[in-house]
């Protein structure tokens, strides 16, 4: 376990945030091979993305992969909280400003 994170359980209410080189490096990962990048542990997170010259980001929650869309002229940001008495909801949007 690293420094200033606590024990992960399934009822914690906590979001265990990860970080991956690349796509094959979560499965190297999940057979235990190499370790993931534990970046934080917190109840709700938003995500500034930031494009340049990549048009999407992969992302996981739950186990459940998608292709976040990211545009070079403007931040996406992705919202992950605990709503109270429903299941965790990914909520995504784009800020123009």
């Amino acid at each position: 376990m690293q420094k200033g994170f606590v024990e992960a359980n399934s009822d914690d209410g906590l979001l265990e945030i990860f970080g991956f080189k690349q796509g094959w490096h979560a499965s190297l990962v999940m057979v235990d091979l190499i370790s993931a990048k534990h970046i934080a542990q917190a109840a709700a997170i938003r995500f500034e993305l930031r494009g340049g010259t990549w048009r999407e980001c992969f992302m996981q929650v739950d186990g459940e992969p998608w292709k976040q869309p990211m545009n070079n002229e403007y931040s996406t940001f992705l919202d992950i909280k605990r709503v109270p008495f429903q299941s965790i909801m990914v909520k995504g949007e784009n800020n123009h400003s």
